[in-house]
């Protein structure tokens, strides 16, 4: 069929046409009219001025407006009566993306034009989820576990620099100081690092990002007028906290000055990990503890090889580094979001625009949210510092120890096997900063299996990683006691170091089911769970430190946090679906090949160590001996089971062919 006016080659549906003459043939119009009209409009420029700037939602039964500012139209789909024959009938698809583009040239006044449609950030797979998990966790324990393993390889360097004579002593009062130090951290960040990640993770997934922008800003503020406010408090209130020993006062004041700084670089950390920018959170842990370790040994050689000071003044110095350590990492993550704006600046161009933003409404939220927040996740420390207040009273009111043995079994129990022990911890603590934007986004778009299945895989996760190696550190705990420190408390030790081990478990599992239920939202449950746990803490306290003395506190703790983690995991599975029966079959193998290796590395290092020396060197040599049997036997069997398939995915099947572990 021909068109009168037009040649066929110059048919109307192939010259461009605006959004009201659409609508108007969709609806019935003639399309002679239509460009008659439009010929006889031409004549006038006032005329077409008024028309082009006219809202096109004004008197338009076809469009929508909505509340945030966005409008919508329906397309209907009819059959095209003048082209049928020679061209393809435009889709409604194609009809929309054209009135689409169109509407945002004449209508500026709107923020954006969307389809009918409505928006829903897109549902990732269980194995795009699995993925994601694995990629980010791996990032974060390697970043955690190598700034751990710094934080605890200085102690061989320090303490040959510190001396024999005075090294218990100075691991007490390094430790009185920072268990002081990490409750004020976590009061200085208020836990607004978590909340700050969740609430980037879930304006993220609504595409949000100028709200992201807003809410960065504010925590930032937030954080300095919060780390200014905290280090004030720390140093001025030294004396109370030290229990009167002026060595404790000077060790507290040197780490106030970090306390200033350490919440902008969690407000960093937390904004980047939001966006799961995994790699550079751990690269700044790492840099941040490197610098803080290389300002600890220089200055520890300076005062006490250089004859500069005393081993009090070299304890001091090493604090302080922590200082040093906040700022090298702040330096990092401000150079890795530079670096990263142009990503920044796509996001916020593609994100929904926000009509309407109440910065001060977010920070009520927020700190409303930190609450909880600062308990649950202080949990750990909070127990540390009520062991150091609380250990030596007991000890002085129901024995006759000595004023230095009880000093010796506070830094065996408190700093000598944390220091080690947190290295295992530290797995845990990556996991959980990966689970927790993860959960925290499947939560905001609603897709509760999947979130069944990313607990399930994060429990999996925690075990394939956390069972091995507290077996191992069992297994090699003398060696690795001697490496560390000295011969002298070996068999006490070594013995403490084995059960803090064990309990390096519970610790673990409580930092992981801690970030899913942040995750969830349940701040409130989390806080019932630290009173439960307190509160069984502290009647155990008591009768276990009279009994055990310097073991007594660990198992205080170790049974409080696995009741409450019972407790918490029973809870969890009421709420969600989790495949239990998966769960178990790979951790029944897990745990079999783990008690394998056990079984195979504990003679081994009993045996060799009848033959070598108790020197460092040596311990060494047998330390790496034994860790490569132990990891070859859990390694090498893991890839031949479909566990490695299962948690590492096609990583680990590569790498089995590679090996010829399968065919």
């Amino acid at each position: 069929m021909k068109d009168d006016k037009t040649p066929q080659s110059n048919s109307p549906f192939r010259r461009d046409i605006t959004f009201e003459e659409l609508n108007q043939i969709i609806n019935g119009k003639k399309v002679d009219e239509v460009f008659d009209e439009r010929h006889n409009d031409a004549l006038s420029p006032e005329s077409t001025t008024s028309e082009s700037t006219k809202p096109i939602v004004a008197n338009n039964p076809n469009v929508k407006m909505h509340k945030n500012g966005v409008a919508t139209f329906k397309v209907h789909e009819v059959p095209d009566t003048v082209t049928s024959n020679l061209t393809t009938p435009l889709t409604k698809q194609q009809v929309t993306e054209k009135a689409v583009e169109k509407s945002a040239e004449v209508a500026p006044v709107q923020s954006a034009v969307t389809y009918e449609e409505k928006i829903t950030p897109p549902v990732e797979s269980e194995k795009d989820a699995k993925s994601r998990m694995l990629r980010g966790s791996a990032w974060m324990t390697i970043g955690s576990l190598a700034s751990r393993l710094l934080g605890a390889l200085y102690i061989i360097p320090w303490i040959a620099m510190i001396g024999n004579v005075y090294y218990n002593l100075a691991n007490s009062l390094f430790s009185q100081g920072y268990q002081i130090y990490s409750v004020a951290l976590l009061i200085a960040t208020a836990g607004l690092p978590n909340v700050l990640a969740r609430l980037v993770a879930e304006y993220s997934a609504s595409r949000q990002y100028e709200a992201i922008r807003h809410i960065f800003r504010q925590a930032l503020n937030l954080g300095a007028i919060l780390g200014i406010v905290a280090g004030a408090i720390l140093y001025l209130s030294a004396g109370l906290l030290s229990q009167g020993d002026p060595n404790v006062v000077r060790v507290i004041r040197a780490l106030s000055a970090a306390v200033v700084i350490i919440p902008i670089l969690s407000m960093l950390r937390g904004y980047v990990q939001g966006f799961e920018f995994m790699g550079l959170s751990a690269w700044s842990q790492f840099i941040e503890q490197l610098v803080r370790v290389v300002y600890m040994l220089a200055m520890t050689y300076w005062i006490m090889v250089g004859h500069h000071g005393d081993w009090i003044d070299a304890t001091v110095q090493s604090t302080f580094a922590a200082f040093w350590g906040a700022l090298a990492g702040i330096v990092i993550l401000l150079f890795g979001i530079l670096r990263r704006r142009r990503f920044f600046n796509e996001k916020r161009r593609q994100g929904v625009s926000v009509k309407k933003f109440d910065a001060r409404a977010i920070l009520i939220r927020m700190a409303r949210q930190s609450v909880p927040v600062i308990f649950a996740g202080s949990a750990i420390s909070l127990i540390q510092v009520f062991d150091q207040y609380t250990f030596f009273r007991i000890i002085r009111a129901f024995t006759d120890v000595s004023s230095g043995v009880m000093q010796a079994m506070y830094a065996q129990f408190a700093f000598n096997s944390n220091k080690l022990v947190m290295l295992v911890v530290s797995l845990a603590v990556g996991m959980s900063e990966t689970a927790l934007p993860m959960i925290s986004r499947a939560r905001e778009i609603g897709d509760r299996e999947n979130i069944g299945h990313q607990i399930q895989f994060a429990f999996k996760l925690l075990a394939f990683v956390m069972v091995p190696a507290v077996l191992g550190m069992v297994a090699v705990a003398r060696p690795l006691y001697i490496l560390f420190y000295q011969t002298n408390d070996v068999t006490n030790g070594t013995l403490i170091l084995q059960f803090a081990s064990y309990s390096a478990i519970f610790l673990s599992l409580y930092m992981v089911v801690l970030a899913i239920y942040q995750g969830l939202g349940r701040l409130g449950y989390t806080v019932r769970l630290l009173v439960l746990i307190f509160i069984l803490k502290f009647v155990l306290q008591i009768p276990l430190t009279i009994w055990l003395q310097g073991m007594g506190p660990l198992l205080a703790t170790t049974i409080a946090f696995m009741v409450g983690m019972i407790i918490a995991i029973y809870h969890l599975s009421t709420l969600y679906h989790i495949d239990w029966s998966s769960f178990n079959a790979t951790f029944m193998v897990i745990l079999f090949w783990s008690l394998i290796m056990y079984a195979v590395v504990t003679p081994i290092t009993y045996t060799l160590g009848l033959f070598v020396p108790d020197t460092k060197s040596a311990q060494l040599l047998l330390l790496v001996i034994a860790g490569a049997i132990g990891t070859s036997i859990y390694g090498i069997t893991i890839l031949k089971t479909h566990v490695g398939e299962e948690i590492l995915g096609a990583r680990a099947v590569k790498l089995a062919h590679k090996l010829h572990l399968k065919k």
